[in-house]
Formats: structure tokens, C-alpha cells, sequence
């Protein structure tokens, strides 16, 4: 009696670290698809249910779970080979995702394929607005995993000896912000600018904030482990971005 014995391999591929707000793509392919009856792709988060967020089968076709419409598209789907796209990914995208193979009467043959954001994206926004106070109060905020730091630099005088202040907020996606306010009395600080220092393990962002005629407002973000949020009132103070 011979017997003959079929294994079918499974490969996965796909993005293990995604900028923030870019698209993150996952694929698996069985190479014998015999006796697949579906192919569906699940999340799994720390401290969550499994969430399954797509499906296929050749009597339904294709089916994204109706709260994952527009975050998870198909790119590719048949019973051996399946990929799938993580639109604007964010903090809330990181998971492992498994793609599974219902194989009749074996049980389903699974990949897991975890994902991460990193990698700074940078948006600024500059608003001005006069003031005539004789303080300038310079506020930073870092947001990103592992929680972030903040330090205050000057080239020209030691800041440690100027009032501040740090609040620390927990935030949905498990990220942390950290917020920073230093006050700056006009009669004791001559420096042509100030500069914020935020790091988030090996990531760091700096910007520099320069003295002129006006206050402004400026926000800028750093994405995926970092988010540098500053802002400037006062007189006298000018914020450049980049």
C-alpha cells in the first residue's frame, strides 16, 4: 500500500514597521489550496479579543467587517493567496495580524504577522498673534511609545533656574504626552531663542524657538513614536518650522 502525503506550505510577507499615516500591506499564499473552504485575516491586540477584519470564500467573495470599511482594503483574494492593505496606519494599527486558511476537514493553517509605526512625519502650522505680556511662556508636548522626555537647551543661559513645569496625559492608543511649560521673564532671559529637546528611545526631535516681535503658535508632528506639540504665548517670540 503506498500512501502519498501532501503538505501544503504557507508564506506570509508583509510590513513589520510602517511610517505613521502610510499604508501597511500583508500577504499569504497556501500552495495547494485543496479543501480551503475560507481565507480570513484577524487582529490581535494586548488585552483584546481576536477581531477578524476580512474574509473570503468563493461562495461570498470578498468581506471586510463593516467597522473596518476604508481602514482594511483587499488587494489580492482567492483560496491560496490573500493580501490585504492597513490604510493611514496609526498607534491603534498595532497588532500582530494572522491570515488563516480553513482547510476541509484539517485544521486552518495560520501566519502571524505583526505590525509597528515609526519613522517621523512632520506637519507644521504657524498662527500669529500679538501680545504685550512681559513673560514669554514656551509649552512643548512629545507623544510616542516608550513615553518621551523633554529637556530645555539655550546656547545662551542655563535654563534650569526658570519656572516650569510637566504634565503627563495617557492617551487611547497607549501612547503617552508628555507636556513641558517653561516661563521665560523678558527682564532675565537676552537669548536669541530656546530650544526644545523631545526623545522617545532611540528617536529625538529638537526645535529651536526665536526671539523677535511676535508670539505665534506653531505645531508640528512627528509620527509613529513621536508627536511634538509646541506652542509659544507671550511677546517677543517667534517659532520657525521646518
Amino acid at each position: 500500500i503506498l500512501f502519498v502525503v501532501t503538505v501544503a506550505l504557507l508564506c506570509s510577507r508583509g510590513d513589520t514597521v510602517v511610517k505613521f499615516g502610510k499604508d501597511a500591506s500583508f500577504s499569504c499564499t497556501l500552495s495547494d489550496a485543496s479543501g480551503v473552504k475560507q481565507v480570513t485575516w484577524q487582529r490581535v491586540r494586548d488585552q483584546e479579543p481576536v477581531q477578524t477584519l476580512a474574509t473570503f470564500s468563493e461562495l461570498f467573495k470578498q468581506h471586510v467587517d463593516d467597522q473596518y470599511v476604508g481602514k482594511v482594503t483587499f488587494t489580492a483574494a482567492s483560496v491560496n493567496s490573500t493580501s490585504i492593505e492597513i490604510k493611514n496606519a496609526t498607534f491603534e494599527d498595532e497588532a500582530c495580524y494572522i491570515c488563516s486558511f480553513k482547510v476541509y476537514p484539517f485544521q486552518p493553517k495560520r501566519q502571524t504577522l505583526c505590525l509597528e509605526c515609526m519613522q517621523p512625519i512632520i506637519h507644521s502650522s504657524v498662527n500669529p498673534a500679538l501680545s504685550s505680556d512681559p513673560d514669554v511662556v514656551v509649552s512643548c508636548s512629545a507623544t510616542g511609545k516608550p513615553t518621551p522626555t523633554i529637556q530645555w537647551k539655550s546656547a545662551e543661559k542655563e535654563l534650569d533656574n526658570f519656572r516650569s513645569s510637566n504634565f503627563t496625559t495617557l492617551n487611547k492608543d497607549s501612547s503617552t504626552t508628555i507636556t513641558s511649560n517653561i516661563t521665560l521673564p523678558l527682564s532675565q532671559f537676552h537669548g536669541e531663542y530656546v530650544e526644545c529637546v523631545a526623545q522617545s528611545d532611540s528617536m529625538e526631535k529638537s526645535e529651536r524657538l526665536y526671539f523677535s516681535t511676535i508670539s505665534i503658535s506653531c505645531i508640528c508632528i512627528l509620527s509613529s513614536f513621536l508627536i511634538l506639540n509646541r506652542s509659544v504665548t507671550g511677546s517677543f517670540l517667534r517659532v520657525i518650522c521646518s
